[in-house]
């Protein structure tokens, strides 16, 4: 008797799944379409994989590759610094030809693992939209894969949004202006609030409705929401009373002086 006969009947499911300890708090827990087809799980060690099972209370914890030579469908859900080592040790166990592989929340795109795409396998990523909820999903790849992912997000009532071929890095670089790159244009805005008088509370709440106005117009408008000389105008005669001012330099202060005039321009040239 073979490993797939001696497993087959502790393993139902045709989807495997090679994740690391974080994976019951990540979106893949809270996907039943998913996880009603889990067969084979697999942690760095047999006693992860195990208590991963047990963790997601399906499954079965495996300790070999060779138990995905059953599953059409492989999820890898990784830390990025481990994921080329794992994708390696992965084709060198089984024959990964027409298998579609999903790599799940990785910066990656489908296109850098090369051992996966020498192997035959069909490979597509997978990340989770920030602030959606687990609603909406992103994925780039081989369409035949895509395709199973539409389906389960389906079952699932998510929606997935397909990305242009080697569109990911582009995509990416659209979630960290959205998140992060505004963190110092609203810190600055309340910093600048709080020296005024306001509270920290009162700030916070009139930055928030700004930019709630802010976004709305865009929403509407686009470029046009932006006006060119009344901002102009604006940013003139800041710059001017803060030059003018004794009182210590402060962020926004510092933003005036410095970023403001590269805001201007980019809106500008658009």
């Amino acid at each position: 008797m073979n490993y797939n006969e001696q497993h087959d009947k502790r393993i139902s499911g045709r989807i495997g799944l090679i994740a690391a300890g974080g994976v019951n708090q990540s979106f893949l827990a809270r996907m039943p379409a998913l996880l009603k087809r889990l067969g084979p799980l697999k942690g760095a060690s047999l006693q992860i994989s195990r208590r991963l099972a047990n963790g997601l209370k399906v499954g079965v914890g495996v300790s070999d590759y060779r138990a995905f030579e059953a599953c059409d469908l492989i999820w890898i859900a990784i830390p990025e610094t481990t994921l080329d080592a794992v994708v390696d040790d992965l084709a060198g166990h089984i024959q990964l030809e027409h298998k579609m592989i999903v790599l799940c929340d990785v910066m990656k795109d489908s296109f850098r693992l090369s051992s996966l795409r020498i192997a035959g396998a069909h490979v597509a990523s997978l990340n989770c939209v920030p602030a959606s909820s687990e609603r909406t999903f992103i994925a780039e790849g081989h369409p035949a894969v895509i395709g199973e992912l539409r389906k389960l997000l389906r079952i699932d009532g998510r929606k997935l949004i397909e990305l242009r071929s080697g569109s990911k890095q582009l995509y990416l670089s659209s979630i960290y202006l959205g998140m992060y790159a505004v963190l110092p244009l609203i810190g600055a805005a309340v910093e600048n609030l709080r020296a005024t008088g306001f509270s920290r509370i009162e700030a916070m709440s009139a930055v928030q409705a700004l930019g709630t106005r802010a976004l709305r117009a865009y929403a509407k408008s686009g470029n046009r929401a932006w006006k060119n000389a009344a901002a102009e105008r604006l940013h003139a005669g800041i710059l001017r009373d803060c030059e003018a001012s004794t009182r210590p330099t402060r962020r926004g202060t510092q933003f005036y002086s410095e970023g403001a005039p590269d805001v201007l321009r980019l809106i500008k040239r658009d």
